[in-house]
């Protein structure tokens, strides 16, 4: 339930957010506008319109209309920043942002943040990898997100590739690495199977790589010697100083 609960929590909090911010300007501009309409038909004072308007909004709940009006507008919105012109537009105000200050140091931070929730733009691993990390003789899972940035390659040589390296249990979190491409070695699994691989902390392996021949759990390869009982000795075995 708790993707549900949250989801309604944060439609909630979208509510009140947009309503307290622009809805109840909307409102106050359509209160006014109504108010001098009557104003100019029936003519009378102007506070007493307003007055009376305000009491009929609270009365039959008529503030979800600056609600509705304001969600249309920021989608009507959106649609004309999406187009050319719009575009065009949206560049010259993030320019003049970026040349204000304070402001300027704060807007392009912003914008990543909610570029990095907010687009299209998923992060893809093209392959699931194994490399030695985080030292020498020990291997790790890893997944490739693909070329190392140009400045990278270009101190360090072209065949460098970026890998994410997740942490267990939790994946989604961990470390990017800059490596050769030699240095890694590309394996068949996919990438779901991988990440419930190390989700589980490696009990969960992909059952077509399973193999059947391994010894039983929690049973290292070799303990079969160790595990074998001595032989009770019989009557006949020899014994220290010629005893039987």
């Amino acid at each position: 339930m708790l993707p549900s609960l949250l989801s309604l929590v944060l439609i909630i909090k979208g509510y009140q957010f947009i309503n307290q911010y622009v809805g109840v300007y909307v409102n106050w501009a359509i209160i006014r506008l109504v108010a001098h309409a009557r104003l100019w038909i029936f003519g009378g004072a102007v506070d007493e319109h307003i007055a009376n308007l305000e009491q009929i909004w609270d009365n039959w709940h008529l503030h979800i209309g600056g609600f509705i009006i304001a969600i249309s507008l920021i989608y009507f919105l959106g649609i004309f920043l999406a187009s050319f012109v719009g575009r065009w537009i949206w560049r010259l105000v993030e320019a003049f942002l970026n040349r204000t200050p304070v402001v300027g140091q704060v807007y392009p931070h912003i914008k990543q943040v909610t570029d990095f929730f907010l687009s299209e733009k998923r992060l893809q691993y093209s392959q699931v990898v194994a490399l030695e990390y985080p030292r020498k003789g020990i291997w790790s899972l890893g997944l490739l997100t693909g070329e190392a940035p140009k400045n990278v390659r270009e101190r360090l040589g072209d065949d460098i590739i970026s890998v994410f390296m997740p942490s267990s249990p939790t994946p989604l979190t961990g470390y990017v690495i800059c490596t050769k491409r030699s240095e890694v070695v590309e394996l068949t699994i996919s990438i779901d199977e991988a990440f419930r691989f190390i989700i589980s902390g490696g009990v969960l392996k992909p059952s077509r790589f399973v193999d059947t021949k391994t010894s039983p759990a929690g049973q290292l390869p070799g303990a079969e010697a160790h595990s074998q009982e001595k032989p009770a000795a019989g009557a006949d075995e020899q014994k220290p100083n010629g005893q039987t």
